[in-house]
């Protein structure tokens, strides 16, 4: 996957894409009715919900509203110069509407502006039935603004359409899915030279991050932890313990490229010869993923990848997963499938996910990320760097 570095807008995904995505979901709207879909987006790391539609990232400080109707194009509502637009011209494309404000969420009192012109082009159309997406990210005032323009406007779920929609890769998306996989490995292939005794798990982070930079990444989730006998990965601001000798690293790069697309990847690392006991572990890890791979066939339910994993933890006596330890990514660090209990959704060809599983026998713990891309015989890993413990001496 190749891009113009020095274009004026960096970008992997090309205009028929977006158009092949916006039909699609507007097929499926008006198959069920739906006028129109509500949008939101506020934090890199889950901005999928515009990013799918329109090539802008919705992780600044002031959030980005849009309004996807059953035909034509879509409608943009953010934050600007008055008279100006929320999305810069020449990515929002034929955008209906692409109206800024100077507003700012924190503020309640600038939002009435930018609510005004969501009502007055949703009062335009007559939307009768609103699609709501994502529920647990899209504030109360939009809805509000959307519904109360035209009274007994319906709302309507519309999650799992649009998730199962952004969940299967076209073949653009493949090719992007691989790029990033190997931009992940290529980064990971630096770890050797990075990781020494005397510095801080942040100094090791900010090592990363000029790399990750270099390459024209546009939004990092670096995960640091260190310790021996216990090593598990920590946010930003926990990443304060000096690195030792003997210890051993737990790193996680969770890592968007050029275009918005996440990937991940995970190794545990050895400041000098691992003690056999987490290199039993860290293969079992391996030996999980594997079999997790291998099942995570079309048509096989998500869930059943959290219950072979506790079978398989169970059987090894260490301590069952509490949290989803696999899940699809694209557009969002996590999307759907989630490999937890209350997923719904089955696996269908040319999903791209990511499977972490962890093994913790209480004194120590091993952890393995890596993509795959889920076909007919299952999950192929798509990252080329090896398996297994990375031993610096």
């Amino acid at each position: 996957m190749k891009y113009d570095r020095y274009a004026p807008n960096l970008t992997i995904t090309s205009k028929a894409e977006f158009v092949r995505r916006r039909e699609t979901v507007q097929a499926k709207m008006q198959e069920q009715g739906v006028d129109c879909i509500l949008l939101y987006g506020s934090y890199l790391r889950q901005g999928g919900a515009i990013r799918y539609f329109v090539d802008f990232p919705t992780g600044g400080t002031n959030a980005l509203y849009a309004i996807l109707p059953k035909e034509g194009e879509i409608a943009l509502f953010g934050h600007g110069n008055k008279g100006a637009k929320a999305v810069p011209p020449g990515i929002a494309g034929d955008a209906e509407i692409n109206f800024a404000y100077p507003y700012a969420a924190i503020a309640g009192f600038t939002l009435p502006a930018l609510m005004e012109e969501v009502a007055r082009y949703c009062k335009k159309h007559g939307f009768r039935v609103a699609g709501l997406y994502r529920t647990g990210m899209t504030p109360y005032d939009f809805v509000k603004a959307a519904t109360e323009a035209n009274p007994g406007t319906e709302l309507v779920g519309v999650d799992d359409v649009i998730d199962r929609i952004m969940a299967v890769k076209s073949p653009e998306e493949i090719e992007i899915c691989k790029y990033v996989a190997r931009i992940h490995d290529d980064i990971y292939s630096c770890v050797r030279a990075l990781v020494k005794p005397g510095q801080r798990e942040k100094d090791l982070r900010n090592k990363i991050t000029y790399i990750c930079n270099d390459l024209d990444c546009e939004s990092l989730n670096i995960m640091i932890g260190s310790g021996n006998p216990m090593a598990k990965h920590k946010g930003d601001s926990a990443q304060n313990r000096m690195l030792q000798d003997g210890d051993y690293v737990d790193l996680l790069l969770e890592i968007s490229t050029v275009g918005g697309y996440w990937g991940e990847i995970s190794r545990i690392i050895s400041l000098g010869e691992p003690d056999p006991e987490i290199v039993h572990l860290n293969d079992l890890t391996i030996e999980i993923q594997t079999q997790l791979a291998d099942a995570a066939r079309p048509g096989v339910p998500a869930k059943r990848m959290l219950e072979m994993l506790h079978e398989f933890q169970a059987a090894h006596d260490c301590k069952p997963e509490t949290r989803f330890f696999g899940h699809g990514q694209g557009l969002d660090l996590t999307q759907r499938p989630m490999f937890i209990e209350d997923e719904t959704m089955v696996f269908e060809e040319n999903m791209f996910v990511a499977i972490h599983p962890d093994m913790d026998n209480g004194h120590m713990r091993a952890f393995t990320t890596d993509n795959f891309l889920i076909t007919k015989d299952g999950g192929i890993r798509l990252n080329k760097f090896p398996h297994g413990i990375i031993v610096i001496d």
